[in-house]
């Protein structure tokens, strides 16, 4: 139907000497042709109509397989027409799209482009069963798409609408001079709704075809279990630094201090209710997860002290780290503290290799020990809900995940990484464990059976060659 319709065209523009549409005099009077030519228009997308009534199953995949047909119908028809020919040069020349209501004007690229959005949503949902239940969410995502078409039907006819009025003759020889791209682009975000749609709802499918159940019960013991056998390192050791590592390990540490567990410890999205209440196990084991939150800040908060320091109650960064986890929400708010934990899981690392302070050392071991539980509870819990870095979905979230957690990674070093280096680390070094842990976190995810988390084996008192190993498996 595309060589047809190419075909078609062909011939009209031949018999009028108008194998360029964009030329004075566009659409000169053809008598009767004209009206046939309207009519063909409409029988086409009528035939178009049929082909999805006739392959599809059910009214969505019957509109999808019309969307389908649609879409490789328009962008074989520039192809053929391009054979037949030689026009069109190039995705940015002028064509006359249409003449229902009125002669649509538009570079060839703005049809194909929304030919492609067409493609894609036949094939997902004339493709895969994909199981709406009660979403309140659809109709929404189909008024943002009507309002795109619209949008893009007033970009295609914006010069033909200002001179309406005027007479046919008029409105025959209309040459619009620029075509609105930034409301084009609007026009096709809104378009492609349907199928962001549509992916979520796949995606949603998927990782509950994939959940497991989140044993919630091992983990309360893990928490309750983990509180035994934690030797208090000895803050009565001598401390013998140089001053200018002095100031910057101290200030460090306080910020460290009022981050981890010193200011809100606990869950602060506006949405917070919806993760901590889910079930009465789930809020048991936050409160737990936070109580080790507030340990590490008493913990820091003794290495503050032994240093001579004061414990701040506010910093610039903390502010803002607690500003965007109330505004964007839980889920934003629980992988960022996921992201927190891993990044700092490379200074506490770094800080036990290079801390010439056993008790700086024995302190970071036993928040690793508890930072190497968090994340390993965290990867449960999202593997619980179906979330891995398998296909293409999951290699788009896994795309994210780092990015995010290099910006973390990034925002630490910034705040922190002068410390660091004076004790001997090196940025190659910091990054060279962020990328390690992140890059664990996702091959564990994407672990169809999963190791089950057990107790670091590794000494608590001071570093050693094998401290790096913070899970043992």
């Amino acid at each position: 139907m595309a060589w047809v319709e190419s075909a078609v065209v062909y011939y009209l523009r031949t018999m009028v000497h108008r194998i360029e549409p964009y030329q004075i005099h566009p659409l000169p009077l053809i008598g009767s042709l004209g009206q046939a030519e309207l009519v063909r228009e409409a029988a086409t997308l009528i035939m178009l109509l049929m082909v999805g009534l006739l392959a599809g199953r059910n009214w969505r995949s019957r509109l999808g397989y019309s969307a389908l047909a649609f879409g490789i119908w328009d962008i074989f028809y520039y192809i053929f027409l391009k054979i037949l020919c030689g026009w069109p040069h190039s995705l940015w020349d002028w064509d006359i799209l249409f003449l229902l209501p009125l002669p649509w004007w538009g570079p060839v690229l703005a049809p194909v482009s929304i030919a492609l959005l067409m493609i894609l949503w036949g094939t997902l949902v004339s493709t895969w069963e994909i199981s709406l239940g009660d979403d309140p969410s659809e109709w929404k995502g189909w008024i943002l798409n009507f309002l795109g078409v619209s949008l893009a039907l007033y970009v295609f006819m914006a010069d033909s609408l200002d001179v309406a009025g005027r007479g046919v003759n008029v409105l025959r020889d209309v040459l619009p001079a620029s075509f609105n791209w930034p409301l084009f682009s609007l026009a096709l975000f809104l378009m492609a709704t349907p199928i962001l749609q549509v992916i979520r709802r796949l995606e949603q499918q998927r990782r509950g075809d994939a959940a497991s159940v989140f044993d919630y019960q091992r983990w309360i013991e893990h928490f309750v279990r983990n509180r035994e056998h934690r030797p208090e390192p000895d803050w009565t050791a001598s401390i013998n630094l140089p001053p200018k590592i002095y100031s910057l390990l101290l200030r460090s540490l306080e910020q460290f201090q009022l981050g981890d567990g010193g200011g809100p410890a606990s869950l602060i999205a506006w949405d917070a209710h919806r993760f901590r209440d889910s079930t009465a196990q789930m809020r048991t084991l936050v409160d737990l997860w936070f109580g080790e939150e507030r340990e590490h800040s008493r913990l820091l908060g003794c290495a503050v002290d032994r240093l001579g320091g004061k414990r701040i109650s506010s910093h610039w960064s903390f502010t803002a780290f607690c500003l965007c986890r109330r505004a964007l929400g839980v889920r934003f708010e629980l992988q960022v503290l996921l992201l927190t934990e891993i990044t700092s899981t490379a200074y506490y690392r770094l800080l036990q290799r290079h801390s010439p302070i056993p008790a700086m050392a024995a302190m970071c071991g036993l928040i690793l020990r508890d930072e190497a539980g968090h994340i390993a509870f965290h990867r449960d819990r999202l593997a619980s809900k179906g979330r891995s870095p398998a296909g293409l979905l999951g290699a788009l979230w896994a795309a994210q995940f780092r990015v995010y957690g290099y910006a973390a990674a990034t925002m630490l070093w910034v705040n922190h990484g002068k410390c660091l280096t004076r004790l001997g680390a090196t940025t190659a070094e910091f990054y060279e464990e962020v990328n390690l842990e992140l890059g664990r976190f996702l091959r564990l995810l994407g672990t169809v059976n999963p190791v089950p988390y057990r107790e670091p084996v590794t000494s608590l008192l001071a570093p050693s060659a094998g401290s790096g190993e913070v899970i043992s498996r």
